[in-house]
């Protein structure tokens, strides 16, 4: 694994930006409850282009993820942010311990970083 420093800043900023798959996934289940079961979702003038949106962006995110090298980092980066499991769960299908599991997330964010920074070069 490469050794880059990594400000914790860029850290958080990874997992905000890989937290948004999740949270653009909940956006589109909730608009689908709505026109299933309460009739609305119909107006999209009071959000135009919100769903595609959502959508690109999920799509962003797992092609980040999936452009990754492949190794336990991309697992976890794929297992806990776009399937939504837990760390702990991640740990487990990974074969290890939980405590090896945070510290693997961790690992893992860095490493996105990284491949984010030579990305944008």
């Amino acid at each position: 694994m490469e050794k880059e420093s990594v400000s914790e800043e860029e850290i958080r900023g990874m997992e905000n930006y890989l937290s948004g798959y999740r949270l653009n996934q909940k956006l589109l289940r909730m608009d689908r409850y709505e026109r299933a079961y309460l009739g609305g979702g119909d107006n999209e003038d009071d959000f135009p282009g919100e769903l595609p949106l959502a959508r690109a962006r999920m799509f962003e995110v797992r092609q980040f993820i999936m452009g990754m090298k492949n190794s336990d980092e991309k697992l976890m980066l794929y297992y806990h942010y776009v399937k939504g499991e837990s760390v702990e769960k991640c740990a487990e299908l990974l074969g290890i311990s939980r405590s090896s599991g945070f510290r693997l997330k961790k690992r893992a964010l860095r490493l996105a970083v990284v491949h984010n920074n030579k990305e944008s070069k």
